[in-house]
């Protein structure tokens, strides 16, 4: 039998308003529909592009049986039927609606303006009200592209349509929207913008733009503003190098003289009559040390690789060499007994090694945002970490001394703990067995921060200058010619844990003498411990 045709609708029914008679009359009393474009309505709906990064937006004003816009960018339709209207939907929910994928949601798969041109993927929307409340309409942008609207580009989209609601009951159609406007907008955007006049010269800065370059809005005005930044953004616009809308990056400078780098993007508009630039302007100078610490990880993780090609190869070759002659050759019972002993302790190696490059490469991708920092009392750190030592027969040598009074740590007690253990641990392995080990902690100061001093004494082989350069190298060990078992990761741990808490390390060693390691840690707030 021919299968059943789809009788599903077209497009999802737009649900109906609890009280659409009074909001109809409430759209129909501002006098909007089917007037002549405004430039007031426009200049938001060119904004909202430029600053969203979208190719469509639209103000649209939903009535009994259609959606008319207002103001549109990037469409050639004046109006569409209610039926297929995104924004319908829009004003039924109080602080708007957002959409990711249209094709994903059954409200909207079937929609012609999502199966077809204009290819309707992503929207977000915002309701425009009426004096009496009645949401009337919504400031909306589309993307023809997936994506997902941050916290940041709402509250963008949020503003401009506060803007729009406010022209929409401010004024009837037709009496010129009064000058100034422009200020209220750009005061509430968290980019800083500034107005340059076709001479480049900038005639109005808003409060984040006066923030990024450190000077009112009275310093900058009359200023050109390539004394801002390193581009000259006109000269670039009149020989074709600089698009309108697209963005850019360069370098800017405050007044101090001070440099920072931004992101710009410019676009032009009528303000009183005459053309004027807008110039968006974000600091991207943590976005820049985020992409540096990524790339310097980048770097250390190739390099951990390549040099764990090699620390692998050597174990497992044991591993796989002995026992291949246990397979082929019949030994007496003390050789193989010989042979079976040098593979578990190249296991064990291997293990170590392969848990060590886990702890690392775990370390490095979390960051300080995988840490749960807690208030961690030093005394108990420093009794959990012993008490895990004593499998290396040896714990006894350690004595501790411990400062009363001593603030708890801001720490994540299981990285801290980790971290005092590879210390301790080295100190074991690289030190005579009858030398004592002293673990001490008293309240210091780095700098202007009170702080915990944790320190490890050993009496051990000790360290050259040069070895103390780079003891906190992955894979680094001081001699590597020792039986001693180790990866040479412990100490690069270290480092990462303590570096990700704020910490400092302070390492002093003279060789055959000892070695001391310290561990400046931050400790909680007094609010914190009032808590």
């Amino acid at each position: 039998m021919p299968p059943e045709p789809d009788r599903r609708p077209l497009v999802a029914p737009a649900p109906a308003l609890q009280s659409d008679l009074e909001r109809v009359r409430a759209l129909h009393d501002l006098a909007l529909l089917d007037t002549p474009p405004e430039e007031r309505f426009d200049r938001l709906t060119r904004l909202a592009c430029r600053l969203l990064g979208v190719p469509i937006s639209l103000i649209a004003l939903v009535d009994t049986d259609r959606q008319w816009f207002k103001s549109r960018v990037g469409i050639d339709l004046h109006e569409t039927t209610r039926v297929t209207s995104f924004c319908t939907h829009t004003i039924q929910h109080e602080h708007g609606l957002v959409i990711a994928d249209a094709r994903l949601d059954p409200r909207f798969a079937n929609n012609p303006f999502v199966t077809g041109a204009p290819d309707v993927r992503a929207y977000a929307g915002i309701p425009l009200a009426a004096p009496d409340g009645s949401r009337v309409g919504a400031l909306c942008v589309i993307d023809t592209q997936v994506r997902h609207f941050d916290d940041d580009q709402m509250a963008t989209l949020r503003d401009l349509a506060a803007i729009a609601g406010d022209e929409l009951r401010a004024r009837p159609a037709g009496r010129p929207a009064p000058e100034g406007w422009e200020k209220a907008l750009v005061a509430h955007l968290p980019d800083g913008i500034l107005m340059l006049n076709a001479q480049g010269n900038i005639v109005a800065a808003n409060p984040a733009a006066e923030m990024l370059f450190g000077a009112s809005g009275a310093m900058l005005a009359g200023r050109p503003l390539r004394e801002l930044m390193d581009e000259d953004l006109l000269r670039l616009r009149r020989t074709g190098l600089l698009q309108e809308g697209a963005r850019y990056e360069a370098l800017a400078r405050r007044l101090d003289g001070s440099h920072f780098p931004v992101e710009f993007s410019y676009c032009r508009m009528m303000w009183a009559a005459r053309p004027k630039y807008a110039v968006t302007v974000r600091d991207i100078s943590q976005r820049r040390e985020v992409e540096e610490r990524n790339r310097a990880t980048d770097e250390r993780r190739r390099r951990h690789f390549a040099t764990a090609t090699h620390e692998l190869r050597t174990p497992m070759s044991s591993v796989l060499g002995f026992s291949e002659l246990l397979l082929k050759r019949d030994f007496d019972p003390a050789v193989s007994r010989e042979l079976v002993e040098i593979i578990h302790r190249e296991s064990g190696r291997l293990v170590d090694l392969v848990n060590q490059l886990l702890d690392l490469a775990r370390i490095e991708a979390g960051g300080r945002a995988e840490l749960r920092i807690d208030a961690v009392p030093v005394a108990e750190l420093m009794t959990r970490t012993l008490a895990c030592l004593e499998g290396l027969g040896q714990a006894h040598r350690v004595s501790s001394d411990i400062a009363l009074g001593l603030p708890p740590l801001a720490a994540d007690a299981q990285k801290m703990q980790q971290a005092l253990t590879n210390i301790i641990s080295n100190s074991i392995k690289y030190s005579a067995p009858g030398t004592p080990i002293l673990l001490s902690a008293t309240p210091e100061r780095w700098g202007e921060r009170l702080m915990v001093a944790i320190r490890v004494r050993d009496q051990g082989i000790g360290m050259t200058p040069q070895q103390q350069a780079q003891v906190f190298d992955a894979f680094y060990r001081v001699d590597s010619e020792s039986s001693a078992p180790g990866s040479g990761l412990g100490l690069t741990i270290l480092k990462e844990i303590v570096d990700l808490h704020g910490g400092r390390i302070a390492l002093e060693s003279e060789v055959n003498v000892g070695t001391e390691i310290t561990l400046y840690l931050p400790v909680t707030s007094a609010d914190d411990q009032a808590a």
